[in-house]
């Protein structure tokens, strides 16, 4: 299964998941490393644009398009979250909800729905499983964002 990834030149090819360890996320608490990664280049670049000010947005962006496994997820469906689960900030329980997920180390990857758009999906990778050397980058390219989009 192939999903993407946004990030500045220098970060595309880390897959370490120290900038969510270092800011946290929604689905982590500061501490604990995850990647962050999206089901098609679409969302990633919509996830980017929601959490930086598009005056700030960097001129160097890559996109990563990154090969995971199948057999190691585990899938959250809207159903299984609390309502208030896509509000921003994020609430403690969801952060919670994954920092549990990345401790018990069971499954190599969580699929969670976009809290932008949660017809589509986001995909967690426990940087600390054992599969995790499982992931591959495919390739990776220059993007800039379309002026349409920051006016």
């Amino acid at each position: 299964m192939i999903v993407y990834r946004i990030a500045k030149k220098k970060w595309i090819k880390d897959l370490s998941g120290t900038g969510a360890k270092i800011t946290g996320g929604r689905w982590n608490p500061k501490g604990f490393p995850v990647l962050y990664c999206a089901s098609t280049s679409s969302l990633a670049i919509l996830e980017k644009l929601v959490h930086v000010d598009f005056d700030l947005l960097p001129n160097d962006l890559y996109i990563a398009e990154i090969e995971i496994p199948d057999n190691s997820i585990q899938k959250l469906r809207l159903k299984d979250l609390p309502k208030d689960w896509n509000k921003y900030p994020a609430p403690d329980k969801i952060k919670f909800l994954g920092k549990d997920w990345i401790m018990a180390n069971k499954y190599l990857i969580l699929q969670v729905p976009s809290a932008v758009n949660p017809n589509e999906m986001n995909f967690l990778i426990n940087v600390d499983h054992p599969d995790s050397g499982k992931i591959k980058i495919r390739k990776n390219y220059p993007f800039e964002i379309d002026d349409r989009l920051i006016k």
